[in-house]
């Protein structure tokens, strides 16, 4: 369980009602909390008529029954940002508890001079239930409604029509809604104590029905219970059993896989369709994507913001070449992503995936120097376990032996260092004048093992690459949109690399995109008349339309509030794999943000048989990783429920715990 919002489709919805029904049911599980309130209050009334309830003080509390801005405004207050009031949310009086919070008005209210509700309601991330009352205009308003939040990306679990009965209104809902579970819930008959109690007693049923299509019963394993996720009924129709059959079949003869062996036993998943944290698959089983496919999806699959991004842009074009030609999408994504970069100006190079993001970023620093009369600067320096991308630039400046050894003739000159300042000064002083960069994955080394280490050693790192004149590259192909708890990673050391390369998650892991951003520094070099300085290098799919208008969609839903789900995600796997430090197979528990990683204390690498066996148990429990050899990791959305959380770190466990 979680804290639950309940919304309405506007003032007098019956929120309250709601309210008053799930404390009488809920009272021992649940306190009550509204951050804002005009005229009576509706705390007040909870106290009343349901005196068993915790009920945790307004952060704002205003005289006149007027919309809060308003009230506030009458009384010379201000209302504060939505992240403060997201951030004022009071801890639970009894450890085990969580919130019930209530909204004012509708979504889309005023809530401060400047910001709507909506931005509270993203910032809170919580699940939630829309009430709308169930008199004549329900259908329409509640339609309504329910298009406004999708288009804000938020997407309540239930619908609650407060009133009397209308079969047919829930019949019409459902049909042009199916994503959501309606349900209908008379106002008690009686304001008191006895008509409240008497209301949720009869209305038991469909509370419990309301409560579980939210969460359903979770018990962790680690405290000798099991774990039954909700049930939600498949809303994606499987292929035919022989239509599955015939798709590995097909695969098998005419695919090659990334990283499979052609002689692998095991058949790939066949999934067919995904919404939020979930796959489903041929087989009607719905796992949870606990890597994010490869740690492209962001905020959830099929976000509504961004499938909607796609939809409007496909209306109008679909691809143009990008050699002196332009499309808005691209250009309002470059100032985006300039925005948020450390210095003023620059500019943005597109390209399509992590490696070639990084390609770019290596052939800019090496022409450089070449336009700074340098070009001996032939040698880049990358850190040991880092892991850049498949392209010749890429592994060149990753050097890991057991993908890229047998290539070793084909690389050009690079030295890895471990993770230290130290032993960067050393390799940066004995090839002094002849490195051009410096490459590094800030905070958390992916592919190598999701190796993790501090800002302050980032910081150092830039700072010893600096005082040699070294270019400094960051590889936020992972890393970059906020998985880490900033946008950037490297912003926690508060450094300005020369160049940063954006790729996984920039356009929300909807289609393949990527960029790398120069500083002004680094492109003054090229601003010349001069055609033989020019930077020679591109795609046929530079700059795709429409993935440049899916990424716009999602830099916006990054920078316009704050995200909870890293700092959210990290307090809980802080806590859930806390069991595992100091477990005789576990060499090692690292947490960045949403990311988790277990080492085991197993031999075999990448390579390690372990690696396989973790994967099956995982899934066997409804959860799909990919271990990386004896490290078992997960990188969830930013939409996953703390249900599915519990779910995954279930699955870790028990995954250790039946190894031989």
């Amino acid at each position: 369980m979680t804290d639950v919002l309940i919304l309405g489709t506007d003032t007098d919805e019956g929120k309250t009602a709601l309210a008053l029904l799930w404390l009488a049911a809920l009272s021992d599980d649940y306190e009550y909390w509204k951050p804002l309130e005009t005229g009576d209050s509706d705390s007040q009334r909870v106290r009343r008529c349901v005196p068993g309830a915790y009920v945790h003080q307004p952060l704002g509390q205003f005289e006149h029954p007027v919309a809060p801005l308003l009230a506030a405004r009458q009384q010379g207050r201000a209302i504060p940002p939505a992240h403060l009031v997201a951030a004022a949310k009071p801890r639970p009086s009894v450890p085990g508890r969580h919130l019930l919070i209530e909204t004012f008005g509708s979504p889309l209210s005023p809530l401060n001079e400047t910001e709507l509700q909506i931005l509270l309601i993203q910032a809170l991330a919580v699940p939630v239930v829309l009430v709308c009352s169930s008199a004549v205009g329900a259908i329409g308003r509640t339609l309504q409604c329910l298009n406004a939040l999708q288009g804000n990306g938020v997407r309540p679990a239930a619908v609650v029509l407060m009133g009397r009965p209308d079969a047919f209104a829930v019949e019409q809902l459902g049909r042009h809604w199916p994503r959501a579970a309606f349900f209908c819930l008379q106002l008690p008959s009686a304001w008191d104590v006895e008509g409240v109690a008497r209301a949720a007693q009869e209305q038991s049923g469909v509370l419990q029905a309301l409560h579980s299509r939210l969460f359903g019963e979770t018990t962790s394993p680690r405290d000798g219970g099991t774990t039954d996720l909700e049930a939600e009924p498949t809303r994606f129709a499987p292929p035919p059993e022989c239509a599955a059959a015939d798709i590995l079949e097909r695969d098998r003869r005419f695919v090659w896989h990334p990283y499979t062996s052609l002689r692998d036993p095991d058949l790939p998943l066949v999934a067919v369709a995904a919404e939020d944290e979930f796959l489903w698959l041929a087989d009607g089983q719905r796992v949870i994507d606990a890597i994010s496919s490869w740690w492209t999806i962001l905020h959830g699959h099929r976000h509504p913001v961004l499938m909607a991004a796609l939809h409007e842009a496909a209306q109008s074009l679909d691809h143009v070449h990008f050699a002196g030609v332009t499309n808005p999408a691209a250009v309002a994504l470059a100032e985006l992503l300039l925005s948020t970069a450390p210095w003023p100006g620059g500019r943005v190079f597109f390209s399509d995936n992590g490696s070639t993001a990084v390609e770019v970023a290596l052939k800019m620093a090496y022409q450089y120097w070449c336009h700074q009369g340098e070009p001996q600067r032939t040698w880049f320096v990358g850190l040991e376990g880092g892991y850049h991308g498949d392209t010749f630039g890429a592994m060149s400046v990753s050097r890991d032996p057991l993908f890229f050894g047998r290539f070793e003739p084909l690389l050009f000159r690079a030295e890895m260092v471990p993770v230290s300042a130290e032993r960067l000064d050393d390799a940066l002083t004995r090839h002094t004048g002849k490195v051009a960069a410096v490459i590094v994955e800030p905070l958390v080394q992916g592919a190598g093992g999701m190796r993790m280490h501090s800002a302050e050693e980032l910081s150092r790192l830039a700072a010893v690459a600096h005082q040699h004149g070294v270019l400094f590259i960051a590889d936020e192909a992972m890393t970059g949109g906020g998985r880490t708890g900033r946008l950037w990673a490297h912003q926690a050391a508060g450094i300005a690399p020369d160049l940063i390369c954006a790729a996984k998650t920039l356009a929300g892991g909807v289609l393949p995109l990527a960029a790398t951003l120069a500083a002004p520094s680094l492109v003054a070099a090229w601003n010349t008349a001069d055609r033989s300085r020019t930077f020679f290098h591109g795609h046929s799919f530079t700059a795709h339309p429409l993935a440049c208008a899916v990424a716009v969609a999602n830099w916006k839903l990054l920078t316009g509030a704050p995200q909870p789900a890293p700092r959210r995600m990290e307090l809980f796997w802080s806590e859930a794999l806390a069991p595992l430090r100091g477990h005789p197979r576990v060499r090692d528990v690292r947490v960045c943000g949403i990311i988790a990683a277990v080492e085991l204390n197993l031999p075999g690498g990448y390579l390690a048989p372990v690696g396989w066996q973790l994967r099956s148990s995982c899934l066997e429990q409804g959860v799909l990783l990919r271990p990386l050899g004896s490290v078992l990791y997960a990188m969830p959305p930013f939409c996953t429920t703390d249900a599915s959380l519990e779910k995954i770190a279930n699955a870790m466990h028990h995954a250790i715990a039946t190894l031989a």
